[in-house]
């Protein structure tokens, strides 16, 4: 496996898509739906987010959706079934809960095949997931995902302590106040699991530089 972390392009597509998802989780049908999986004391926070701080949690280095990378029995079923026939007709019907799925989907699939340590660091996923990912051709996936209304998930939606980091301090107008709590985060992602399967990702956590990206101050 190739070890080395991700690019500043990816960083950015990281940024944009927790954008996207933010936006989504402050005001939309499917946002409060998404809230919902949260604790009582966190959803409204989400709903009152600024574009300020959208713009500010966006830049955490890691995807703050889910694509349920660590539901085994999900992705074992969704391979198990019958793939949906017609894309086309499927995002039509509801574009606004495939878009950013599929989008995040084509993301992480690009960087399985060329980098799978890269999708682990960003979404937490196990091996076994980047591997089953990067088998798939994206057509076949997105076939097998179009119409779903359960694929999409707020990551770790009932760590509340993890919840309280990123809404407190990792909102802060400190810049240094704001990495020092999304790094934290990342870092309680990437030390889940058991101590054999993940010791490579918890020095990752550790080692790893933060992105050079831009965040507002």
């Amino acid at each position: 496996m190739d070890f080395s972390g991700p690019e500043l392009a990816d960083y950015c597509n990281v940024q944009s898509l927790n954008c996207e998802f933010l936006i989504r989780l402050r005001g939309s049908s499917s946002g409060r739906e998404l809230r919902q999986q949260m604790a009582p004391t966190l959803r409204p926070m989400l709903g009152g987010l600024s574009d300020l701080q959208i713009e500010r949690l966006s830049a955490t280095p890691f995807l703050l959706l889910s694509l349920r990378e660590r539901d085994e029995e999900y992705w074992h079923r969704l391979a198990s079934d019958e793939p949906n026939g017609d894309l086309l007709i499927a995002a039509h019907q509801s574009h606004e809960s495939n878009q950013l799925p599929a989008a995040c989907l084509g993301f992480l699939w690009q960087l399985a095949r060329r980098n799978p340590y890269a999708v682990r660091l960003v979404s937490g996923a196990t091996l076994n997931w980047c591997e089953r990912l990067a088998e798939c051709t994206l057509f076949r996936l997105l076939q097998r995902m179009a119409g779903r209304g359960d694929l999409l998930r707020v990551r770790r939606a009932g760590d509340v302590e993890f919840w309280n980091k990123l809404l407190g301090p990792g909102l802060s107008s400190e810049r240094d106040v704001r990495r020092a709590a999304q790094l934290s985060a990342l870092q309680s992602i990437l030390t889940a699991g058991p101590v054999p399967r993940y010791r490579s990702l918890r020095a990752a956590a550790c080692n790893a530089p933060a992105p050079s990206l831009r965040i507002a101050d």
